[in-house]
């Protein structure tokens, strides 16, 4: 502080000076003096005051349209880069206008003595639909100095209850599809039970059966999945618990001749109930596959024929909700099954406004996807909107800022929709509020006045692709004025009915464009373009053709050894796109309602020859913003890094899918789980987390269980589970990272459920239950040791969280539990005669490792096994798989062979990371080997991409601690491995820049550290070998009061700003 004075008097006395060279007077010259000299003083009280925070955020977003959280949290930043800066108090503001905090305010937290700046949760009054509020903080330093307010954030409330939807959904006729399919049973006598919710009792006279027989199986069989013995139920209790339970039909005792060649009528006593169930006692078995329960359509008619099942929600024991197959299509209306139309419809309505507009909000959603277009114009730069979520529990739906869109006169709503995810006929939900100049208001919305008809989109699938005609293009139909006199009128499927949520993760956006690396021409009137990059997407096109040429977009992977795309391993996912021209000039294509993995696409039909210029790549995900980088002085290890972020990023589509370009691209929570860490150290991932965190929430199941899949549509309710390890491994990875306690308080009882449920499972605390072992691995792991180890894990992470929480009586219990299970875990796989775990391999001796629970006494042998069965047995490789790698990397580095795990990933060949990169990878595989044909080999799956997280945490050093979460204090461990020289990894964090850049010098080691404002770093310098170890911070010897020795280490602690530090030794 003497020095700053020191540095502005010297100022302040050569500005006199040179007035006085200047000849200026000598009153002038005093007045300029007072001047200057206030000047200099607010400049000190600048400088000693608490900085004025930046980068404000709500609910992790920076001022969100549309929010739907009645407490949201706020976090900002402290922006002064001197050394040692904390904040000791802050104080919040909240306010209806921007300069109103004073005489508008809504809450005033008054001044907090609190370290927190991140999701400091809101306490004001209760907040208000469609409402934009204010905020601003500032914060006290450590001198009890206040500083300036933050300049102002803000966030808009969207519609808050589902009671603010004045708007109806609205639909098109049914498209068609399949029909219900169970999941597979074991046998025919295993029970299976589908029922119709009808919302209220109805009497029933009649009940219908049509068979399904579906469209897409190879082998049509008659009677596919139709009830052979079977009953059927009618109650007022959705459970069919209750003593009011009526059997209405019960062809138990014997088999339906030829069940499913046609459709059965069955009249029943006149019966008033509100639940239809009928129950499979023995299942049909069709040729080629397993035991099932299937109907393409069920009716439950009136007395006067009046289907009162049309379009009713429908329950079952299980599903599967894919290819054609939902239990939505039970009550469509469609009796047959059959390939469903994929015609992208379009719908419109004219209103008019008549004042003058100072606000308008439009809150939109279609099933499956929509594009919104007002007065000519697509609103927005969202694709594939809305966010997938389980659709029986909640939809997504968008809030628009459409003022510049609206004026006076007539005007025009569009909306085109997509299939998407969605089984039924696309529908929609639009609700635009326009405020006007005198007070008064408007509202708008989607009833049955709005008209549809079929757009020029003939073919819209996720995995099929999209056929686009543009000869069918309608000019204006977003406009007024368009006549749409033979348009059919839409139906109105009445108010919402599950939760409406605002959108508040970040949308799906082209967010790049991907150059064109090359092109070549296999054979006649074939073009093949390779990108050079493996991603998410599509193609944009530009061309000049005659009317009705027609374009195709092939996409792949892979290339057959012709040059010719290779799609086998995308199963039955055609992947293609095609145009057809409206011969107008120079037309330009992307595709609306798809998206392709890819590297490479092959074009046919083009007119002339194909140039770098036709075309080009469109990068679709969700827009997650890149916040971590790692680099390091190995080139391998550089390319790893790169694949595993390509692949993360390609991999998110509002949810964590496991590939972007097969016939699957799925929620699966065991990839999830995986590259939980990985994703956060790379990426903005908070409110993607909240936004999974929340579908996990709605497809748990009531006695805990949680999925495979999140949606739920493929694999059990009662996941494996190491993939259900997604719910308490996110939730503590997304703690770990910001410091949030209210994502814990949210999701603990949650948490709790699942860790009871996989508790319930136990016998003696071994946990039998287990799906997919340690998915894709060279070598197998027994499965009961894995779920078992699995447990273990989470019971000790849920103790973590109680005691975050202050929970201390849970995590007293929760503790002694994963105790006993690590016992319990050693007496029912160790073998005392071959000294190992399991099978003994590399995974069975590192998971109980990584975990600590081997006894002290057998600890060396184990260690000794498990390097055994690296260096010899796989000869300095891996043989673990998805689940198992993680733990044999991190036991290995706890163990003090970090140096073996650093060979492990860097090997060149077969299996490895590094053979991947030897044949052209440029994403994370799916299998460790090279595969090329059909079947299961994706060459872009995120799970191996998990490594990631170890080099951030292993070779920069950078790891959150757990005791002061959010990198509010964390270590700096680098370790100095093989033949690396230098690495380097950055975070921009919540708090500020975390970063660690270190380099070998002559001598020791140089690291340069950046600690934001109100963070500190527990820094560890290697001392690789060195004796007599100094430390300097800069040019300044440390002394031993500030650091410590820590075995190889030598250990001292920084606060924020930039560390230039220095080990050196003999």
């Amino acid at each position: 502080m003497r020095m700053l004075y020191r540095r502005k008097l010297d100022i302040l006395c050569c500005f006199s000076h040179t007035l006085i060279r200047l000849s200026v007077t000598p009153k002038e010259i005093n007045t300029m003096r007072i001047a200057f000299l206030f000047v200099f003083i607010l400049m000190v009280q600048v400088a000693v005051c608490a900085s004025q925070p930046t980068n404000l955020l709500t609910d992790y977003l920076t001022n969100p349209l549309g929010t739907d959280t009645s407490n949201p949290g706020f976090s900002w930043r402290l922006t002064d880069n001197g050394r040692d800066i904390t904040q000791f108090a802050y104080q919040i503001q909240v306010a209806t206008s921007e300069s109103g905090f004073a005489q508008s305010s809504v809450w005033d937290s008054g001044k907090v003595n609190s370290s927190s700046c991140v999701a400091v949760q809101y306490g004001g009054k209760p907040l208000k639909s469609s409402t934009r509020y204010y905020w601003r903080v500032r914060t006290w330093d450590k001198s009890g100095k206040a500083g300036a307010y933050s300049n102002a954030a803000w966030f808009e409330t969207a519609l808050l209850q589902n009671g603010d939807w004045k708007a109806k959904w609205v639909s098109t006729p049914s498209f068609g599809g399949n029909g219900y399919h169970s999941t597979f049973g074991e046998s025919v006598d295993e029970s299976k039970w589908v029922q119709i919710d009808l919302s209220k009792p109805a009497a029933i006279s009649t009940i219908v059966l049509h068979p399904a027989r579906p469209y897409n199986y190879s082998l049509d069989v008659p009677g596919f999945g139709f009830p052979v013995r079977y009953k059927i139920e009618v109650s007022d209790d959705p459970k069919f618990s209750s003593a009011d339970r009526i059997v209405v039909v019960d062809r138990t005792d014997a088999d339906q001749p030829g069940p499913g060649t046609e459709s059965i009528r069955l009249e029943i006593n006149p019966v008033t109930a509100r639940y239809i169930r009928i129950t499979a006692t023995k299942l049909h078995h069709p040729h080629g596959t397993r035991p099932l329960l299937a109907l393409s359509e069920m009716e439950v008619l009136d007395e006067k024929g009046v289907n009162l099942a049309l379009r009713s929600s429908v329950g079952a024991k299980d599903s599967i909700e894919a290819h054609e197959w939902s239990t939505k299509l039970l009550t469509d209306g469609d009796h047959v099954s059959h390939v469903p139309h994929q015609n992208s419809p379009i719908a419109r309505k004219e209103f008019d406004i008549n004042k003058n507009v100072t606000r308008a909000r439009a809150y939109v959603t279609g099933l499956g996807y929509y594009e919104f277009h007002l007065n000519g114009a697509k609103i927005g730069d969202r694709v594939l909107d809305p966010a997938r979520t389980e659709y029986s529990k909640r939809v997504i739906y968008s809030s628009y800022d459409v003022t510049s869109h609206i004026s006076q006169g007539r005007n025009c709503a569009g909306i085109a929709l997509g299939c998407g995810w969605w089984k039924e006929a696309p529908r929609f939900l639009v609700q635009i509020a326009v405020d006007f100049a005198d007070g008064s208001k408007q509202t708008i919305i989607s009833d049955s006045s709005w008209r549809w008809t079929a757009g020029p989109i003939l073919e819209n699938s996720l995995y099929n692709g999209e056929t686009f005609d543009a000869r069918l293009r309608m000019r204006g139909w977003d406009e007024p004025g368009y006549n749409d006199s033979a348009w059919e009128k839409i139906i109105d499927l009445g108010s919402p009915s599950v939760t409406m949520s605002a959108q508040m993760i970040q949308p799906i956006e082209v967010v790049d464009t991907i150059p064109v690396k090359s092109i070549t021409s296999p054979s006649q009137g074939k073009y093949v373009v390779d990108f050079g990059q493996n991603f998410s997407g599509w193609c944009q096109i530009n061309v000049a053709a005659p009317i009705g040429t027609r374009i195709t977009l092939k996409h792949a992977e892979l290339l057959h050894p012709d040059g010719t795309v290779n799609q086998e391993n995308l199963r039955s996912a055609r992947a293609t796109d095609v145009y057809i021209t409206a011969g107008v000039g120079r037309e330009t294509y992307e595709p609306s309602f798809t998206y392709h993995g890819f590297r490479y696409v092959q074009v046919e039909g083009w007119p002339g020859k194909l140039t770098a210029n036709d075309i080009q790549g469109r990068l679709v995900c969700t827009d997650l913003a890149p916040k971590g980088t790692f680099a390091c002085s190995n080139d391998l290890i550089n390319k790893i890094q790169e694949c595993s972020r390509w692949g993360m990023r390609t991999n998110y589509h509002s949810i964590p899918t496991d590939c972007p370009q097969r016939d699957e691209r799925q929620g699966w929570t065991g990839d999830a789980q995986m590259t939980a860490s990985a994703l956060y150290y790379n990426f903005d991932m908070s409110p993607a987390c909240v936004k999974f965190l929340r579908d996990i929430v709605d497809a748990q199941g009531e006695d805990g269980s949680v999925p495979d899949t999140v949606p739920k549509v493929w694999g059990g309710q009662n996941g494996d589970p190491m993939w259900s390890a997604a719910y308490p491994v996110i939730v503590w990875q997304m703690y770990l990272h910001t410091g949030d306690k209210g994502i814990l308080a949210q999701h603990y009882n949650g948490v709790k459920r699942f860790i009871d449920h996989l508790h319930r499972q136990t016998k003696d605390l071994v946990l039998a239950h287990n799906t997919y072992g340690d998915w894709v691995a060279v070598e197998g792991t027994p499965k009961d040791l894995i779920s078992t180890g699995g447990f273990c894990w989470m019971a000790g992470m849920f103790a973590d969280m109680s005691e975050a929480l202050g929970k201390t009586d849970d995590a007293t219990q929760y503790r002694q539990l994963q105790k006993s299970i690590g016992q319990a875990f050693h007496k029912a796989f160790y073998n005392s005669e071959s000294r190992f775990y399991g099978n003994g391999s590399q995974f069975s001796n590192a998971m109980p490792l990584a975990l600590g629970i081997v006894p002290a006494d057998k600890r060396a042998e184990i260690k000794s096994s498990l390097i055994d069965a690296v260096e010899i047995k796989h000869k300095g490789h891996l043989s673990t798989g998805f689940i198992g790698t993680p733990f044999l990397l991190d036991a290995l580095v706890g163990e003090g062979r970090a140096d073996l795990a650093y060979k492990i990933v860097t090997q060149p060949d077969y299996p490895g990371w590094g053979y991947m990169i030897q044949n052209g990878a440029t994403t994370v595989w799916e299998l460790w080997q090279l595969a090329t044909g059909g079947g299961m080999n994706s060459h872009n799956h995120p799970a191996f991409g998990f490594v990631s997280a170890w080099f951030y945490k292993t070779l920069a050093g950078l790891d959150p601690n757990t005791a002061r979460p959010g990198w509010e204090i964390f270590t700096i461990k680098p370790y100095v491995l093989g033949d690396l020289t230098w690495a380097a990894g950055s975070i921009d964090t919540l708090r500020g820049k975390v970063s660690s850049q270190w380099r070998l010098i002559p001598n020791g080691i140089a690291l340069t550290a950046d600690v934001p404002p109100g963070s500190v770093a527990q820094v560890y310098l290697p001392k690789l070998g060195k004796q007599n170890c100094k430390v300097y911070d800069g040019s300044a010897l440390l002394g031993k009061d500030r650091t410590r020795d820590a075995g190889d280490w030598v250990c001292l602690e920084v606060g924020s700003g930039r560390h230039a530090l220095k080990l050196i030794g003999d």
